[in-house]
């Protein structure tokens, strides 16, 4: 099944609507008007590189998403994880980092 690319303004704006962050909330976040936001998530404007720099840093955006859209579904898996991880406290990730190795252990031996 081929999937269409996403842009650039699709990706921010699902992302920012995901988040429950406003045009508005967001622009005044990253030093912008609301103006540029919307032309972003349009797709009729794009950003400079410091602009799509504050994006992503405040969005979290997916950069696979972005740069990499060509990558198989695993990447995306692993980039998925890696941002479900950012969000656990030190003791969380502790014991996330066990149960992983248990299982890794237990998928190789099934494998055996």
């Amino acid at each position: 099944m081929c999937q269409l690319k996403k842009t650039l303004g699709e990706i921010v704006y699902e992302t920012r609507k995901s988040k429950r962050i406003s045009q508005e909330m967001l622009a005044e976040k990253v030093g912008v008007c609301k103006r540029t936001i919307m032309d972003i998530e349009k797709g009729t404007a794009n950003p400079k590189f410091e602009l799509l720099y504050m994006l992503v840093r405040e969005l979290n955006l997916p950069l696979n998403q972005i740069f990499y859209q060509d990558l198989d579904e695993v990447s995306n898996l692993k980039e998925e994880l890696m941002q479900e991880v950012k969000n656990c406290s030190e003791e969380e990730m502790k014991f996330i980092l066990t149960v992983v190795k248990s299982l890794q252990k237990a998928w190789e031996e099934n494998e055996k």
